[in-house]
């Protein structure tokens, strides 16, 4: 018996490029019959979240970053499990975040 439980999320993600170089990942949880609760994982919920990706003018190797996340775990996690697991699970979320964007913009 594990001490944490995994979580899985199910969410519609909507990608958008504006014509001025924005670029949109916004999301919500979703239920879906395809994608039902599995066995011995605890769903989690993320709230409506996504990041903009503004294009900086002048500048065009930087980006100017606006993200808002709101998500809630599911079942019982000890404060300590989430503080020491979010800041590196944020981290790589913005590493990837930042590989995706160069790729897009190439």
């Amino acid at each position: 018996m594990r001490i944490i439980s995994p979580r899985e999320f199910v969410d519609v993600v909507l990608m958008k490029q504006f014509e001025d170089g924005t670029m949109l990942s916004a999301a919500t949880n979703v239920e879906h019959p395809l994608c039902p609760p599995q066995p011995n994982f605890v769903r989690g919920f993320n709230y409506p979240c996504g990041c903009f990706c503004i294009p900086l003018p002048g500048e065009p190797d930087r980006t100017q970053l606006l993200s808002f996340f709101q998500t809630d775990l599911g079942g019982y996690l000890p404060q300590t499990v989430v503080d020491s697991f979010f800041p590196a699970s944020i981290a790589g979320f913005y590493s990837n975040l930042t590989k995706a964007v160069k790729a897009l913009k190439a």
